[in-house]
């Protein structure tokens, strides 16, 4: 009896942490470069469900959202931009970049892209190539190379550490970043005028938001049930 307890206790445990997993996927189903939650979870003969932690997808990319925006840049395929912080180096797939006022190619929260590219006060428009050479057109008709954005790839993503606001550092369980052009072997490509969004597959959540919910009611009824036996047996010696 306190095995079938625990079991089902746990599996109540497990089945809230999915719930707000889920619930927190489908939060972000518009969110431009949120990776998808996923759940590590184990069955034990003795424990029941646990979870042993949660991971994100990095392995699906987003669909394209068109922007018509110069400085919006979306890697297809694998690969990071590269973002000076305060704190070092991140690495992030949102590139909802665009120009300060010193002309640096920076993020929405002033994290410089690196390499570096300092577009001149004359810009009509950047032009970036899908191997990442940024262009600027300047008023006499002319394309100034300001210089190639580079990326970033890892042994293991999933090892990143988040720090929020889409930004990630490397970690020992990801592996140091190996860095490379756009197109090289093992990188994406970058395509201008698109963010990448969401990669949370909401049918999938919903489909696993029914699924837990119904394992959440049997959880219960097991445990319901088992109460009450207990609480018969301990009638029969009272």
């Amino acid at each position: 009896m306190d095995a079938t307890f625990s079991i089902a206790q746990n599996g109540i445990v497990a089945g809230d942490q999915r719930q707000g997993v889920i619930a927190n996927n489908l939060a972000n189903l518009t969110t431009d470069g949120f990776r998808a939650n996923l759940i590590d979870q184990a069955t034990l003969v003795n424990d029941g469900t646990r979870i042993n932690g949660i991971t994100e997808d990095h392995k699906t990319v987003g669909a394209p959202r068109q922007t018509g925006i110069p400085e919006h840049l979306m890697i297809q395929r694998e690969g990071f931009f590269q973002v000076q912080t305060g704190e070092g180096v991140a690495y992030t797939r949102v590139g909802n970049f665009q120009v300060d006022s010193e002309g640096q190619l920076t993020t929405p929260a002033g994290y410089i892209v690196e390499p570096g590219i300092t577009v001149p006060e004359e810009n009509l428009g950047l032009r970036v190539l899908v191997d990442g050479t940024v262009y600027a057109n300047l008023p006499d008709g002319t394309a100034e190379e300001l210089g190639q954005i580079e990326l970033a790839r890892f042994v293991n993503p999933s090892g990143l550490h988040s720090i929020g606001d889409s930004l990630y550092v490397e970690s020992d369980d990801s592996g140091e970043p190996q860095v490379g052009s756009p197109g090289d072997t093992g990188f994406g490509i970058i395509n201008q005028f698109q963010l990448e969004g969401s990669n949370v597959d909401p049918s999938t959540q919903l489909t696993d938001l029914l699924v837990n919910q119904r394992y959440q009611q049997f959880n219960l009824r097991v445990f319901q049930t088992s109460d009450s036996l207990v609480g018969r047996a301990l009638d029969l010696f009272s």
